[in-house]
This record gives structure tokens, C-alpha cells and sequence, in this order.
């Protein structure tokens, strides 16, 4: 059985130090901890790790995770009724204006694609959480392009196929809507909550072990990004427009977010690498 001890002691050096002198500390720790005399006199791992740390790199580090965790939280549930304001910023800005959703998500995937690939480390074995979890995010994606193509093919049929509910929120509310769509809509709004804290999962799993747990959260940025683009674009559609039909615009969608579906997919593969 594991010493509790130098379990905790793992986790604070993991975090706090650098890999190499991290897994260092660990190897000194694990004899003496295998003493009950010394073990007595040891202070708390969080204690004993601190003055070992050196505060620039660490800094550093803690300054690439708020950046990576304020990219995918802000995007994540911008979608939410807690994340309006940053869904006017990153995607709504004006119907019209400048948005920065796919720059957010951009810079997310990027830091986090750099800095596991320059100070991660790779271990021997890959979890078996990880490919699980990928196959979760590659689902919401193949879930929200299957949505732009059945909106492709026949609007109308796919917005009736489930019938008709009254919506309950919005100044619209108490007048029937399409469930299909509604429903299509809400589950892409909050999956890409619970995508973020997936993808928070793996940056800190990346930082505490197998560096190839930063796929995770690339890819769960990519499927929360795909999503909420395709809230924002189906949400302005306008179905009187008789120069382009909404199945064509449909269409534009499927194939622009299939491209960033397979950018997507490139880093994450080379997140694994």
C-alpha cells in the first residue's frame, strides 16, 4: 500500500517544481518516508515542496495555466446563462461585430500544444482515461456536424421531426419553437461546460504526469468552439432570405467547421506524439 505521505508529497512536487528535479525530490522522499521515525518528524508536503521551488519558473508555470483555464472556461460557458457577458465578447458582439471566440480557443490550444511539448514529459504507458475521453470530445463533434448536415439536407423536416414545445425563457417565451432545434442548441450550449472541466482535467493530469494528457484538453476546446460557433450561426439565420436558402447556409457551415474540426484533430494528434 501507497504511503499517503508520499502520495500528497508527489502531487505538490509535481506541481510546483520542474519535472526532472520534481521526479528527484520524489526518489529522496521515498526512502525517508519508508522510515516511521522519520516520517514523524517531516512538515506537511506542501511545506516541505514550497522552499524547494523556484519562483520564476514556477510563476511561469502558474501564468501559462491561468491562461490555458481563463481560454477554455470562457469559451466553455459563455454558452450558459453565468457566461453571457463572455458570449457578447467572444461571439455575439453586435450580430455582426468582430468576435473572438476561434482566437480565444486558438490561443488556448496553442499554449497548451507549446509548453507540454517543451516541458511535459512523457511517460512509458498512456492512460486508458485519455483515448476515453477523446472518443467523448471526437462524439461532440461528430454530434454537432451530423446537426449542420441534417440542417443541410431539409431544414424544415429536420426542425419539425421532434415537433413543437413552448419556450420558457426569452421574450419570445410561450410561443411554440421547434424541440429538435431547441433542444439540439441547448445541449451544444451546456456540453461545452462540462467539456471545459474535461478539458481543465487534462491540463492539470498533463502537469502532474503523462504530458499527453494535453490532448484532451485541445481537442475538448475544439469540440466546445465548433459547438458554440454553430449556437451563434444558427441562431441569426435568416430563414426569409430568398438569395441563399437556409440548407446552403447550412452547408457553409458543415464544411468551415469540419476544416477547423480537422486543425483540430492535427494538434491533438500531435499533442499525443
Amino acid at each position: 500500500m501507497k504511503n499517503p505521505y508520499l502520495t500528497r508529497l508527489e502531487r505538490w512536487a509535481r506541481w510546483m517544481l520542474p519535472r526532472p528535479e520534481a521526479e528527484d525530490v520524489i526518489a529522496d522522499y521515498r526512502d525517508i518516508t519508508a522510515d516511521p521515525e522519520m516520517l514523524r518528524g517531516l512538515d506537511k508536503p506542501r511545506n516541505v515542496i514550497r522552499p524547494l521551488a523556484q519562483k520564476k519558473p514556477y510563476y511561469i508555470w502558474l501564468a501559462a495555466f491561468a491562461v490555458m483555464t481563463a481560454c477554455i472556461l470562457a469559451v466553455g460557458f459563455s454558452g450558459t446563462f453565468i457566461g453571457y457577458p463572455f458570449w457578447l465578447l467572444l461571439f455575439d458582439a453586435g450580430r455582426g461585430g468582430p468576435s473572438y471566440g476561434l482566437q480565444v480557443a486558438a490561443l488556448g490550444a496553442i499554449t497548451a500544444l507549446v509548453w507540454f511539448r517543451l516541458c511535459g514529459r512523457k511517460e512509458g504507458r498512456l492512460s486508458r482515461a485519455v483515448p476515453v475521453l477523446l472518443g467523448v470530445c471526437l462524439l461532440c463533434i461528430s454530434g454537432v456536424l451530423l446537426f449542420c448536415w441534417a440542417c443541410s439536407r431539409d431544414f424544415e423536416v429536420f426542425t419539425n421531426v421532434w415537433g413543437t414545445m413552448t419556450t420558457w425563457i426569452g421574450p419570445n417565451r410561450a410561443l411554440p419553437i421547434s424541440r429538435s432545434f431547441y433542444l439540439s442548441r441547448m445541449a451544444m450550449c451546456y456540453g461545452s461546460a462540462v467539456l471545459a472541466l474535461i478539458g481543465i482535467c487534462g491540463l492539470v493530469k498533463a502537469r502532474m504526469g503523462d504530458r499527453r494528457w494535453a490532448a484532451v484538453y485541445v481537442l475538448a476546446l475544439t469540440a466546445i468552439t465548433i459547438s458554440l460557433l454553430v449556437v451563434y450561426r444558427t441562431g441569426y439565420m435568416d430563414v426569409t432570405d430568398t438569395n441563399t436558402t437556409v440548407e446552403e447556409l447550412s452547408r457553409q457551415m458543415l464544411f468551415r467547421y469540419s476544416g477547423i474540426a480537422a486543425v483540430g484533430l492535427v494538434v491533438t494528434g500531435v499533442s499525443l506524439c
